[in-house]
């Protein structure tokens, strides 16, 4: 299973995988997934392009569609999302929304 497939899992049960639905579990959980995968040598094209593409992809996203002049505190996609939505929830809807519309950009 590549991430993209992981990540729908979690969408569609996330309380299966995570304890509470908040953005730094689902977070750490798909970080453990893809380096899971990198040591076990699953080289999946989604894992790879994920883990080298989405932060900058996410931040480019948020320039053009919430703020074009947000400068992001830490690099890390989780804190861009919790930065830019009024709530947990918001932040996590946003990031599945988001990674499905990554993967297509992307072609995977």
């Amino acid at each position: 299973m590549d991430i993209k497939e992981f990540i729908n899992a979690v969408q569609n049960r996330p309380l299966m995988y995570v304890e509470e639905i908040r953005m730094d579990y689902i977070y750490y959980l798909v970080i453990g997934y893809l380096g899971s995968n990198l040591v076990n040598k699953r080289d999946y094209c989604a894992d790879l392009e994920f883990k080298r593409c989405f932060d900058n992809w996410l931040l480019e996203w948020v320039r053009k569609n919430v703020d074009k002049n947000y400068e992001c505190h830490g690099f890390i996609w989780y804190k861009i999302l919790i930065d830019v939505t009024k709530s947990e929830k918001e932040a996590v809807e946003l990031f599945f929304n988001l990674s499905t519309k990554f993967f297509l950009e992307m072609g995977l």
